[in-house]
């Protein structure tokens, strides 16, 4: 059941198999401990890290370049990133591909602009979730673009069934994702639930499903707000969480698409070359994603996960206030 991810994502997994011997193709389970499997791991490592900072220096607008070496140095030293390293999870490639997009969607050049759609179409067809970020179009009313990438998407989802015995690979993907996602980590928003309704004395399923329902209000809650917000390091944050907490299954490794929003967080400060206090507030609570703390009591990554709920809690809460203040405003105009 855990083969869950969509056939582009096996389409990859084959080309780089080619580079094993046969041996270990025949003998999976000593994969880990031969010379084949561990040059393909250090070969994939080092062009993920190099991707990666190539990727953070475009998207990073410091004009600092000794800045931007020690982010990334950081970034690679994180917890997030060594666990996602340590689970060689497509969401590596998937996070490079999300960042390269989001350097070149809003370019001058047509054809970086069209790569930033096969590219995001690309991220969604590897990991489906990633699809969110097309919200981003429909935010800025670019229509004709925002349905040119559901068809790039459609495409890269689809045709790689043609290796992977069509109708009957993709019947049998939906029966895996739906095996794998009727699973749940204790820190996503599911899991969360579950946790607390085991607490409180009720069922594990029945917090399950409470947790589930609260997902989907939590998913519509983060669609509104990016139509109040437009694109902002805010939006673009709520979005990316969908990626973390809304899915049931997710592990801690998703943590590391937090690099999106907090860059996009930096790049505005240093585009108004101001500092507010909430501004320092946020730079503490991102950093604290990424920097685990060895509380035992809160596993090895619940600490993580608490900065992050805290953002998302700060993010509603202001945004729930201002609401509350334009409605104010409006009646008293009347």
């Amino acid at each position: 059941m855990h083969a869950c991810f969509p056939p582009l994502a096996y389409c990859m997994y084959y080309l780089i198999s080619r580079i094993l011997y046969k041996d270990n193709i025949r003998n999976p389970e000593a994969l880990n401990i031969s010379g084949s499997g561990l040059l393909v791991l250090c070969m994939l490592m080092v062009a993920f890290t190099m991707f990666f900072v190539f990727a953070l220096f475009r998207m990073y607008q410091s004009n600092r370049e000794t800045e931007k070496k020690w982010l990334a140095a950081l970034f690679m030293c994180s917890y997030p990133f060594w666990l996602a390293i340590e689970r060689g999870n497509m969401s590596l490639l998937v996070l490079i591909l999300l960042m390269y997009a989001m350097i070149l969607k809003d370019s001058d050049k047509k054809w970086e602009r069209e790569t930033a759609l096969l590219l995001f179409a690309a991220a969604a067809a590897l990991k489906l979730y990633p699809a969110v970020f097309g919200r981003l179009y429909l935010i800025r009313k670019r229509y004709k673009e925002a349905g040119r990438l559901i068809i790039y998407g459609l495409l890269f989802f689809f045709l790689p069934f043609i290796f992977f015995d069509g109708w009957s690979g993709f019947k049998i993907l939906l029966h895996n994702i739906t095996a794998v996602g009727s699973g749940t980590t204790g820190v996503t928003i599911v899991g969360i639930f579950g946790r607390i309704a085991v607490v409180l004395g009720m069922s594990l399923k029945e917090g399950h499903e409470i947790g589930r329902f609260i997902s989907y209000l939590y998913f519509n809650a983060v669609l509104l707000y990016c139509f109040y917000k437009k694109e902002s390091w805010k939006s673009i944050t709520l979005l990316t969480s969908l990626m973390i907490v809304f899915v049931a299954a997710s592990g801690t490794y998703c943590l590391i698409y937090c690099v999106i929003p907090f860059v996009c967080f930096m790049n505005e400060l240093i585009a108004k070359k101001e500092f507010k206090r909430m501004d320092y507030v946020y730079a503490t609570i991102f950093v604290l994603i990424f920097a685990a703390y060895p509380i035992q009591r809160l596993g090895s990554s619940g600490i993580l996960y608490i900065a992050l709920y805290l953002l998302i809690a700060i993010l509603l809460v202001e945004q729930a206030i201002q609401v509350v203040k334009s409605f104010y405003w409006a009646i008293n105009k009347r």
